[in-house]
């Protein structure tokens, strides 16, 4: 009945409330394990199971439950045991909403390490196993690599001499993030408030995607008072709290889908500097993209990977025309409704491979063709990568017998840039209102871009 609802939460089944004896297994545990072993064997696409007993474990029994209103009401849990069922589920909400988080940044001095640099040098950092202070570092550090290889980007911001924390990057002993782990640094004596505008601009990202950790309370209250769309975490004061709250960041970087990309995702950021840097030596932006050798090739249908059309978009603000967001179970949907054509573009270039950039989905009706969503990732914008994917998408179309081609712009607060897009491309403007658009072109009439620097596989 629910296999068309974008996220459905199935709570596990438990006994504990009721029946929590540690030394004996009863009818109501052995059943609650019976369920919990269909559950697990069943669930896919857009269901979640929540685990209520790590609930219990963080509450407490006594905390959770209200024997009393039980008994009167058949109403069992408590209003504290609600409050943090809710905060647990939150993250899988603000996935299917694409308002997760993507950024990470951390300051260096008792931050990403024990010490600081300019008083105790760099034999004075501590994050080895040799102190214990040092212990509390190193966790942290290998709960930060293992966030960045689910797909988290991390950066450094830190009011220190820049040489000297490259220095701890490149050759410090125990330190384990390294500079290939991190996709964006201003080490420098800035406010970190000015520090992450410039590096959200870098990046391509909005602020509210930021998340950053830092020990000094003044430097969390500025970027509170600055930058509140930031989420602003302090190093605790008892520092063996520490590890267990870099755990508990993880969940605001929850994604529903898992993907390649996810892994590989610091490699391509890291690539893409790269590709800046170079195009400060071109003197128009044509001769920079044509020495790229950019390469797009066209997915369709039944070759696209499920999780991660599903996870663009979830996560592509900026160039996404409609901004719906799509479980996996919605994309299985849609691969099996014939009335709909579903492709995705990969991108490459003689830097390294972007992945899996850009999603279209249509919805075909006798001779016409609606655009439901067009969406391309932050990663590939200025390299007139949409223009091309439009054109090959016109192709498909006409292929189909496809005469008129429908388009629409919904404005939300962060793809303004692309409001323009159908009116670049030559589409006609039939509807105007309330940051609504809606376009319609003939496949005949439709002028081909050609971009001669992107080559088509």
């Amino acid at each position: 009945n629910l296999k068309n609802v974008p996220l459905v939460l199935i709570n596990s089944f438990s006994a504990t409330i009721l029946d929590n004896n540690p030394i004996t297994y009863g009818p109501l545990q052995k059943l609650a394990d019976y369920f919990n072993n269909i559950l697990k064997s069943g669930v896919s696409g857009n269901q979640l199971i929540v685990n209520i007993e790590s609930i219990f474990a963080i509450l407490g029994i006594d905390q959770s439950r209200d024997i009393r209103q039980f008994q009167t009401a058949k109403s069992l849990y408590s209003v504290d045991f609600f409050r943090k069922y809710s905060e647990a589920i939150r993250p899988a909400f603000l996935s299917s909403t694409g308002k997760s988080k993507k950024v990470l940044v951390m300051d260096c001095d008792n931050t990403l390490w024990g010490g600081i640099i300019g008083e105790d040098g760099e034999s004075g950092l501590l994050m080895s196993d040799a102190t214990n202070k040092g212990k509390i570092f190193k966790e942290v550090q290998i709960l930060l690599l293992g966030m960045k290889n689910d797909g988290v980007l991390l950066a450094l911001c830190s009011k220190n001499n820049e040489e000297d924390v490259i220095n701890v990057l490149r050759g410090h002993s125990d330190i384990l993030i390294t500079e290939r782990d991190i996709v964006s640094k201003k080490i420098n004596w800035n406010d970190k408030a000015s520090n992450l505008i410039e590096m959200a601009k870098e990046l391509n990202l909005g602020l509210d995607s930021f998340v950053f950790v830092d020990d000094s309370s003044f430097e969390i209250g500025l970027i509170k008072k600055e930058l509140p769309e930031v989420e602003a975490i302090q190093v605790p004061t008892n520092l063996s709290e520490y590890p267990i709250i870099i755990k508990q960041l993880k969940s605001l970087f929850f994604s529903l889908s898992s993907t390649d990309e996810d892994k590989s995702k610091t490699a391509m950021y890291l690539q893409e500097s790269q590709r800046k840097e170079l195009q400060t030596k071109f003197d128009t932006i044509d001769d920079y993209l044509t020495s790229l050798g950019l390469c797009m090739k066209l997915l369709w249908n039944e070759e696209i990977s499920v999780p991660r059309a599903a996870q663009l978009t979830q996560k592509t603000n900026q160039f996404n025309l409609t901004t719906q967001r799509y479980t996996e179970a919605d994309i299985e949907r849609i691969l099996n409704d014939p009335k709909y054509e579903i492709g995705l573009i990969q991108v490459k270039d003689s830097y390294g491979d972007y992945g899996i950039t850009g999603m279209v989905i249509v919805e075909l009706s006798g001779r016409e063709a609606k655009i439901e969503n067009l969406l391309l990732s932050c990663r590939v914008i200025g390299r007139n990568i949409e223009f091309s994917f439009f054109d090959q998408l016109v192709d498909f179309l006409r292929k189909k017998d496809i005469r008129i081609i429908h388009g629409l712009f919904c404005l939300t607060a962060k793809n303004k840039q692309v409001e323009s897009f159908y009116d670049k491309l030559g589409l006609n403007l039939i509807f105007s209102e309330s940051g609504m658009k809606k376009y319609f072109i003939e496949t005949d009439h439709y002028k081909m871009n050609n971009l001669p620097y992107i080559k088509i596989d």
